[in-house]
This record gives C-alpha cells, sequence and structure tokens, in this order.
C-alpha cells in the first residue's frame, strides 16, 4: 500500500540520502586505507538496518528508539540482521552477506594487523554472495577487496529500498490494552 511519506520520514530519508553521499565519498576505490574502507562500509549498512526497523515498527518514537539505542535489544547491527530476517524484511543470502560484513568488520576491529591480504578475511570475501547470484560474476582478477567493496556497494544499493517497502507493511498499534 503506498501513502505518502510524513515529515519525520522525509527527514530521515533526506538524512540517509545526505549520508549516502557521504558514503560514497569515504567508501571509494582510491581510499587507501582498508580499515577505513570496512568501518564505513559496515557503519553504512547499520545504519539502513535501523532506518528499516524504524520504518517497519509502530510509529512510537521514543519507543522504537529505546528497542535501537546500543545497549537495548536491537541496538547493536547483528540484532539488527536478525531482526530485518525475522520480520521478512531482508532474505538469506542477504543475512548471511550482512554476517560476513559484520565478520569482516570485527576483525579489523580488534585486530591492528588486519588486512585484505589475512586468509580468513579473504575467504569470507570470496563467501559474499549476493551480488554474484543476483548481479554478476566477479572479473578474475578480482583482489579480496574489490569483492569486498562490490559485495558493500550491492547490499546498499538492495537495502537502500527496503525502508520504503517496510514503510507500506507499517505496523500499527493496537487497539485494546
Amino acid at each position: 500500500m503506498f501513502r505518502p511519506l510524513n515529515e519525520k520520514e522525509s527527514e530521515r530519508r533526506f538524512r540517509q540520502n545526505e549520508t549516502l553521499i557521504e558514503f560514497a565519498k569515504q567508501f571509494g576505490y582510491e581510499e587507501p586505507s582498508d580499515r577505513a574502507v570496512v568501518i564505513v562500509g559496515h557503519a553504512f549498512l547499520d545504519m539502513l538496518l535501523r532506518n528499516i526497523l524504524i520504518e517497519f515498527l509502530i510509529d512510537d518514537e521514543k519507543e522504537v528508539d529505546r528497542l535501537l539505542e546500543p545497549d537495548r535489544p536491537l541496538g547493536t547491527y547483528g540484532s539488527r540482521v536478525t531482526a530485518c530476517y525475522c520480520l521478512g524484511l531482508i532474505g538469506e543470502i542477504v543475512k548471511a552477506d550482512l554476517r560476513l560484513v559484520g565478520r569482516i568488520r570485527n576483525q579489523f576491529a580488534h585486530d591492528l594487523h588486519a588486512d585484505f591480504s589475512d586468509q580468513r578475511i579473504g575467504d569470507w570475501c570470496k563467501g559474499l554472495r549476493w551480488h554474484r547470484e543476483f548481479y554478476m560474476v566477479p572479473h578474475p582478477g578480482a583482489t579480496d577487496r574489490d569483492l569486498y567493496q562490490v559485495g558493500v556497494n550491492q547490499l546498499v544499493c538492495h537495502l537502500q529500498g527496503i525502508p520504503s517497502i517496510a514503510r507500506g507493511e507499517k505496523r500499527t498499534r493496537v487497539l485494546h490494552t
């Protein structure tokens, strides 16, 4: 069901688009730091997951924000991935890829020497499937960092449209107590 954006939804969408522009600047292939690319990619996906949940859950900003705060049930990247999957907002392949992105981010966050030459990180990058199955087969010479960046970019493209779909399925408040 289509309905126009209300003021809050419109502001959120505008902020998301502004953040997408910033993401594109910081996630570029010319960025020399592997760590920066991983952290920025993960952070943007986390923001998209949060926005998807906000659009889907009931229109009670205070309670939804409390649910999504860092120390609350849906305050982490992993819990947001699980919630989006369990609510039917993302599919199994997207869920698996988001979890791989989370593993890669955690490796970079907790190991000062992490880079894309690490075998485990490379295996995780090679395990990203969404872009392979729905868009393209990577060039044979693609590096593990290339696979990560293409994988994240394709997840971003896919997840960008889900808040609008989730808004159409938005939960309503229960009419009784």
